[in-house]
């Protein structure tokens, strides 16, 4: 779903979505101005995906409320603990509120304080981890550091068309995100947590971190 305020931006991404012509006033016709016609893709959403959308879209105010409650009790609850430091969050009206993310001062220290929490119920995990190849993170993704193409001429890496240096990647090309995200531990926030499960969640983290932070 796409969200917009101006009508040449709208009509563009519906005729990107629905082979770049059928929603003109006249699919046959001349392009009335320079960029309407080009060649699109065939992204029609289902009508049931429709629905279930625009229903969830309907309940998103209130599941964000719900989130950002969540997150600020539980951030509230940890407020100047030792040994956790929360990520910053720079625009608490803008963030979904999602999850809370804790970095220790040392990776060593995830694992076991990881696993602390969820002996007190707590589902905690980390972010990074070299044996877990977990996409959100560019370091497992291999299909990109190995540059897979799904043809011979191998573009963009290898493209005739590319007229700029040889592109490398390396999974360690990026070491400082790398060495935060060794160091974060998350846990989810979702809006069917209550009031009471939050102080829980920050109780549990009291608890465990004196010992494992």
């Amino acid at each position: 779903m796409v969200l917009c305020n101006d009508d040449r931006t709208f009509a563009r991404v519906c005729s990107y979505h629905d082979t770049a012509a059928c929603w003109r006033p006249d699919r046959f016709a001349a392009q009335r101005f320079e960029g309407e016609l080009f060649c699109g893709s065939n992204f029609r959403m289902s009508e049931l995906c429709g629905a279930v959308m625009l229903a969830q879209f309907g309940r998103l105010d209130g599941l964000l409320a719900d989130m950002r409650r969540n997150q600020k009790i539980i951030l509230d609850g940890i407020k100047g603990l030792k040994g956790v430091t929360p990520r910053p969050v720079n625009d608490p009206e803008g963030d979904t509120g999602i999850c809370i993310m804790l970095y220790l001062d040392s990776a060593d220290k995830v694992v076991p304080f990881t696993e602390a929490l969820q002996a007190e119920g707590v589902a905690a995990s980390s972010v990074y981890s070299s044996g877990i190849p977990d996409w959100h993170i560019y370091h497992h993704w291999k299909h990109v550091i190995e540059k897979k193409t799904s043809s011979a001429v191998c573009c963009p890496y290898e493209c005739p068309y590319h007229k700029g240096p040889e592109v490398e990647y390396d999974p360690d090309m990026c070491p400082k995100t790398l060495e935060l995200l060794g160091r974060v531990v998350t846990l989810d926030v979702p809006p069917q947590m209550t009031v009471e499960d939050c102080e829980m969640i920050a109780k549990a983290i009291r608890k465990v971190a004196p010992e494992f932070a």
